[in-house]
């Protein structure tokens, strides 16, 4: 794979910090429909004061732990609906994640210095040097 391709595999198409997240179930409702705030179908899930990154074809959400930075949902996603500042997603389960920059500051959580795109994320052969 050249460089190319990996910088546009590895492209941030969102990253948002402090995000507020409604995650619904597969077909509960059409990916343009479920909104924040609003109403949400039965089994829908909030989550708020989470960094969600959306890298390639995937989606991250992390949220802060007390054991620091903590991954709570990854999944592929199929496709992405925008609408102004609402993001929507439909991952390959089929579940629906939308997602709204958050109006609170973050203030004091460690999900603003995590990185999920550097050297943290890779892991190494046992053969590469030490150096």
């Amino acid at each position: 794979m050249n460089t190319r391709s990996l910088d546009k595999y590895l492209r941030a198409l969102a990253d948002v910090f402090p995000a507020l997240v409604w995650i619904a179930p597969s077909n509960s409702v059409g990916l343009d429909e479920l909104s924040i705030p609003g109403p949400s179908p039965e089994g829908t899930r909030k989550v708020d004061r989470v960094r969600v990154v959306l890298l390639g074809d995937t989606i991250l959400i992390a949220q802060d732990s007390p054991q620091g930075p903590t991954l709570v949902f990854r999944e592929k996603f199929t496709h992405r609906h925008v609408e102004g500042k609402l993001q929507t997603v439909l991952t390959e389960s089929e579940k629906i994640v939308s997602f709204i920059k958050d109006a609170s500051c973050g203030c004091g959580s460690r999900l603003r210095g995590w990185n999920p795109y550097g050297q943290n994320n890779s892991v190494y052969s046992s053969k590469d040097p030490i150096e």
